[in-house]
């Protein structure tokens, strides 16, 4: 009797794993582009409202069955949904959100920077980046002909002229960006970049502008993209 027991209890412990993995769904989390994998990643069945986190290395499963979505967000992350349409593992891949906080940031630190390179400049006796003013030909003589002919000044007029053309583009990165874009439209990941490069604005079109200003010259400006490429 032991024997048939020990087989009946096998069966029903078989049954009952094999009907647990036809409604759960496995998987790993990669960051986009690259092959990081993700922890912590909060994944959502939005029909049967199970939630589960995927594990140090990326992993997860989570219960569900063909024809539910699953949302997968984390913070920094943009929030992805995949419908299940057949019974498979899956793998997923996150793209970093560019947070308009992060650009400023990031310009601020840049411009601090290249404070420091002037002032490196300034105390080597380089005061008007080798442009000096006329006035200063007749107060500072010295100085004036320094900075018009000396070596150090000839190096402070090109970086000053570098950093004007890089805080342009700086300023233009913050009103056209991958967040602005697809807060404003929904595009392909293969469309994204092409489209960036055609339709990258002047620093006369962004100086005026607000977001809602940016968000709609996306709109506009991606139809118009839409219609070149048909």
């Amino acid at each position: 009797m032991k024997p048939i027991f020990l087989i009946i209890i096998l069966y029903f412990s078989t049954c009952s794993l094999s009907a647990q993995d036809r409604t759960s769904i496995k998987g790993i989390i990669f960051k986009k582009e690259t092959s990081d994998r993700l922890s912590a990643v909060r994944i959502i069945n939005k029909h049967k409202n199970d939630v589960s986190l995927s594990d140090i290395w990326g992993n997860f499963i989570i219960r569900a069955t063909v024809g539910d979505t699953i949302l997968f967000e984390k913070e920094g992350f943009q929030n992805f949904e995949k419908i299940i349409l057949t019974k498979q593992n899956l793998i997923i891949y996150l793209g970093k959100v560019i947070l308009l906080d992060e650009v400023v940031v990031k310009q601020q630190s840049k411009k601090k920077e290249q404070q420091e390179i002037l002032a490196g400049f300034r105390s080597k006796g380089v005061f008007f980046n080798g442009k000096p003013p006329f006035l200063a030909y007749i107060f500072s003589p010295l100085t004036a002909l320094n900075e018009l002919l000396g070596k150090d000044a000839n190096n402070a007029q090109r970086f000053a002229a570098y950093i004007q053309k890089e805080n342009a583009q700086n300023n233009i990165d913050t009103h056209f960006n991958e967040q602005i874009i697809r807060k404003s439209i929904s595009i392909e990941d293969d469309e994204l970049v092409e489209y960036m490069y055609l339709y990258r604005p002047k620093l006369e079109d962004v100086r005026y502008r607000n977001i809602y200003d940016d968000m709609a010259y996306v709109k506009k400006s991606y139809q118009e993209y839409r219609q070149r490429k048909k």
